[in-house]
């Protein structure tokens, strides 16, 4: 029988050190040759990228880092290849974002030229031809910043095609004859609107540059070439991420209808959500947010075939090689996993590596999918992530933390989140809330936020947060509110619109949405366009979005976070809410990180930021967390 303990206070066996410790995170995976390759962001050594090999374990030596700031999120950074028989590593170093070459644990040489003075060159989402790497290259220069294709060789770089401002997953087909990618322009974002394009390849140089599917409209997404060069990607034409197809003259079909997503938000290039096997079958992954599966598809006859798999979530970063296939997944018991499919039997054959639970499953909280009517009749999406102990249970009704993600055209699974774990498990229950323009639900469901951002996703978190009140499943004086990005700008407005919440936590968020619009990076420079409206037209509508207009009406505790290199969300705008606070006398941290940008990387912020907003918590609600 459970001991009544106050929530809040629980003994948890996961300390903020020991969640840092375990913090590592796998994202990409490619074959290279008869090995396997991925990558992990490990905290312990101060937030690098690191290349692993099945075969020859870490391949990156330190201090080096794989990691591209294009689009300043980045995405693929590195290239596994074999030359001369040998496996060789192409990534883009953090320090300099140029690219070196390196055998395994080898001494890399840089392999782009150094850039002119006063510019700034960046590259991703690379593919070796011959000698060279094709890839995708981000330049800057003064305040200008533009993108081409380029080809990257032992003679120097050239530019391949430089027509569009933005570009994503370049893919060269078998036979070597076309080249394909997707594009699009300001102010579309690639979930607004994308082109799929081809061009015909030769002498190593592009040719008749034509579109083949999408528009400004229509959000197409991970081109791959098929075994008779025609083009599968993703579009959702029909309102939903599907599978499609192209031959080379425009011909388009809608291979796969469904109600149900199987694409994602372009936030990382390199994302690949789907792989064509060598049978000429299309690996994807596919379902709602909560349940979705690893798919065959025959494109032929149009017939599919889930896998057979505990993982409910994985990572668009699908690879094969041979008759077998690698995916990246995640459960409400499992916080990653990089699995092994065997296409013959089509079944898992085995466990690659795991980021493994430092905690026994025993303290696992139960993430599920529970929905919300807000009193216009519309559903709202949440996963509830109950407080939860095996030897506790609150003596009365516990606080509620309510996450607001970021993006926010992005999602939240109903998978283990460590993070959540550490609440979960001192009787803190946490409620991660989908809000209207979040991805998983379909394009119409991703459109509730135009024009509507500040709004919508507030009306969509008091609605989630009163269900559960009306539930009994929180305490109504403990409710709580954290955000990071955009999530913390709508954490910021719903502080000032609302007396609902007794403390929030703000990680780097959104204040003044007129410095977002004009002093933001390049990528979401216009992201505000369909959100908000277009710049400078609309000023008016910016000011009375932004929460730094109403910080006079904020009431409530404040934590906030910050990082000292965010090129997003600049520091400038965490200060000003640390000064409203200020003039307000409310109860307040601030608290700033040097080295850390937009997220936080290194096992040290981690282990401060969560250990001073579970004690703010504490301050505010009454009882003294055990950290």
């Amino acid at each position: 029988m459970k001991q009544k303990k106050q929530a809040g206070t629980w003994p948890s066996p996961l300390s903020a050190s020991l969640l840092a410790q375990a913090g590592n995170s796998i994202m990409w995976t490619q074959s290279v040759g008869h090995d396997l390759w991925w990558d992990e962001v490990r905290p312990s050594e101060g937030g690098r990228t690191l290349v692993v090999s099945r075969e020859h374990g870490d391949i990156l030596k330190a201090p080096w880092s794989a990691k591209s700031q294009v689009h300043e999120y980045g995405g693929i950074s590195w290239l596994g290849f074999i030359r001369n028989d040998l496996p060789m590593l192409a990534f883009v170093n953090k320090a300099d974002q140029r690219i070196y070459i390196t055998e395994p644990q080898g001494e890399p040489a840089a392999f782009s030229p150094e850039p002119p003075v006063g510019q700034s060159h960046r590259y991703i989402d690379m593919i070796s031809v011959g000698e060279e790497i094709w890839c995708i290259r981000e330049v800057h220069a003064e305040s200008r910043v533009h993108r081409d294709l380029v080809a990257v060789g032992p003679q120097g770089l050239r530019c391949l095609e430089s027509s569009s401002h933005f570009y994503a997953h370049p893919r060269l087909s078998a036979d070597g004859r076309y080249l394909c990618w997707v594009a699009w322009e300001h102010p579309q974002m690639p979930w607004d609107g994308t082109e799929v394009r081809v061009a015909d390849v030769r002498d190593g140089k592009l040719h008749n540059v034509r579109v083949l599917a999408g528009n400004t409209n229509t959000s197409c997404l991970s081109p791959e070439w098929g075994p008779n060069n025609q083009l599968y990607f993703i579009s959702d034409a029909s309102g939903w991420w599907n599978l499609w197809q192209a031959d080379l003259t425009g011909q388009l079909s809608h291979l796969i209808h469904d109600n149900s997503e199987w694409g994602f938000p372009l936030w990382q290039l390199g994302m690949r959500a789907l792989s064509v096997l060598e049978d000429g079958q299309i690996l994807s992954v596919h379902g709602p947010v909560d349940a979705r599966k690893v798919v065959r598809v025959n494109p032929q006859t149009g017939q599919m075939q889930d896998l057979l798999c505990d993982l409910t979530d994985f990572k668009p970063s699908l690879s094969v090689s041979g008759h077998m296939a690698y995916v990246v997944g995640s459960s409400a018991n499992v916080v990653s996993r990089l699995i092994e499919i065997d296409l013959r039997s089509w079944q898992v054959a085995s466990v690659v590596t795991s980021i493994n639970a430092p905690i026994d499953a025993a303290f696992f909280p139960k993430p599920h999918e529970i929905k919300a009517v807000r009193k216009d009749g519309r559903q709202v999406f949440a996963i509830l992530h109950a407080a939860h102990h095996p030897l506790y249970e609150p003596s009365e009704k516990p606080p509620l933390m309510v996450v607001v993600h970021g993006g926010p055209t992005a999602n939240s699974t109903a998978t283990l989140s460590m993070k959540y774990a550490y609440f979960t498990t001192r009787g803190i229950s946490v409620v991660d809330v989908n809000y209207g323009g979040s991805t998983g639900y379909g394009r119409e469901y991703r459109n509730l936020l135009r024009g509507q951002w500040g709004v919508v996703d507030c009306e969509d978190v008091l609605a989630v947060v009163d269900s559960l009140i009306a539930q009994g499943v929180c305490a109504h004086n403990k409710v709580l509110i954290r955000g990071g990005s955009a999530g913390g700008f709508t954490v910021l407005n719903a502080l000032v619109s609302s007396q609902q919440f007794a403390a929030g936590a703000s990680y780097y968020g959104v204040a003044d949405c007129t410095t977002l619009a004009t002093d933001t990076h390049d990528f979401e420079s216009r992201y505000l366009d369909t959100m908000i409206g277009a710049y400078p037209a609309e000023k008016a509508l910016y000011i009375e979005r932004s929460p730094l207009t109403h910080l006079s009406r904020l009431s409530s505790p404040l934590v906030i976070f910050q990082g000292l290199e965010d090129k997003v969300v600049p520091p400038s705008q965490s200060e000003a809410v640390r000064d409203a606070c200020v003039a307000n006398g409310l109860k307040h941290a601030y608290v700033a990180y040097e080295g850390e940008g937009h997220g936080f990387r290194q096992a040290s912020t981690i282990v401060s930021s969560l250990e001073t907003e579970l004690r703010f918590y504490g301050e505010v609600l009454g009882f003294v967390p055990q950290v």
